[in-house]
């Protein structure tokens, strides 16, 4: 076993960084990639850390990218990891954290152990699962490296080389406050109008490439009174961009017609919050990736997501990022979990992509 790797992961996910609350945990990683790697180490505007890291025992003046998250779900203030043989998890209240902190901790101890690198740019974001706002307002002006590699995914034997494009929509139902005892008849029923249109929506997975949620609904005050306004929070996703377009304003129409069929009204707001993307399978990312794989005895595969990551927002400005797989399962649940085998394993992965960095000089 790795005893460095998994004390330093167990040591990172005990540090709280739910969404929004990010900057400790930042400040102690920029502590420990200073001391450690020697790192130059600075955050910007927004929060984001960029670590720079000097070539090792490498020729290749080119810099390569790796990219993380900082932040995990809630609930995750208070995380107790608990190793049991080779699976590492949490007590069992809140998430384990892995989620990207495993990939954090592989990048770590892929950097300290490995013999030979390419200078390092290593951005480690804010705010991911709220929408990868982090990495939207990194610029990436900043940067020397024009590719690289975000370590974020479950499967270490996976490449992901594409993502969805995804929509979010903010629905306010406004109908007719009353009391519900006294004179019912005089209201509007904000709710009645937001579940009579979701109730006629295709939810879940749509089809192989696309998927349509509601996420969050906010209405009412009393018991006892017609609830006046609804909040609703909803979100499609495809593969394919214009399938994703159709199926925002399928889902907005419903959301109109239902209100209008009730005698209410809907305001929506829409945002594309970013547009499918799809690095080609001989980008140079992916092919060092599956020739790292297969020097480490695995069998290399590629795949699309309908999930988000920060790659989706770095290739669309131009830098092109296969993501790599750190080992986490059922990640956001409570029954979070990761073998440390996996991780042994991730952290192999990523020592043989710097060797073949170094090489292909």
């Amino acid at each position: 076993m790795n005893e460095r790797l998994v004390r330093s992961f167990m040591d990172l996910v005990r540090i709280d960084s739910e969404s929004g609350n990010e900057q400790f945990f930042i400040a102690k990683l920029r502590e420990i990639i200073e001391e450690d790697l020697g790192g130059r180490c600075e955050i910007d505007n927004y929060g984001n850390l960029l670590a720079r890291i000097e070539a090792k025992d490498c020729t290749r003046k080119e810099h390569i990218v790796f990219s993380n998250h900082a932040d995990t779900v809630k609930p995750g203030s208070g995380i107790d990891p608990i190793l049991e043989n080779d699976i590492i998890r949490s007590g069992g209240d809140t998430i384990l954290g892995g989620d990207d902190k495993a990939g954090i901790a592989e990048v770590l101890e892929a950097l300290r152990s490995v013999k030979r690198h390419p200078p390092i740019e290593w951005i480690v974001t804010r705010e991911e699962e709220l929408g990868l706002v982090g990495a939207k307002q990194f610029e990436v002006s900043r940067l020397k490296a024009k590719a690289g590699f975000l370590i974020d995914s479950n499967d270490i034997d996976t490449i992901i080389v594409g993502g969805p494009s995804h929509v979010l929509m903010d629905v306010e139902i406004k109908g007719k406050g009353a009391h519900a005892g006294m004179e019912p008849e005089r209201g509007i029923s904000a709710i009645q109008a937001a579940s009579h249109s979701i109730s006629r929506m295709k939810l879940g997975r749509l089809d192989h490439e696309s998927t349509a949620n509601v996420g969050t609904i906010e209405a009412g005050t009393v018991r006892n009174a017609i609830p006046e306004k609804a909040l609703i929070l909803a979100e499609c996703r495809s593969l394919d961009h214009e399938k994703c377009v159709r199926q925002a304003t399928a889902m907005t129409e419903l959301f109109e017609e239902g209100a209008k069929a009730y005698g209410a009204s809907a305001e929506i707001r829409m945002e594309m919050s970013y547009r499918s993307m799809r690095i080609p399978e001989d980008a140079p990312p992916v092919v060092i990736a599956k020739r790292a794989m297969e020097r480490c005895g695995l069998k290399p595969k590629t795949r699309m997501i309908t999930g988000g990551t920060d790659a989706s927002i770095f290739n669309e400005k131009g830098i092109q990022m296969a993501i790599l797989g750190m080992g986490t399962k059922r990640e956001h649940t409570i029954e979070e979990h990761i073998h440390i085998s996996d991780m042994e394993k991730a952290v192999e992965v990523l020592r043989v992509v710097l060797e073949e960095l170094c090489q292909s000089t």
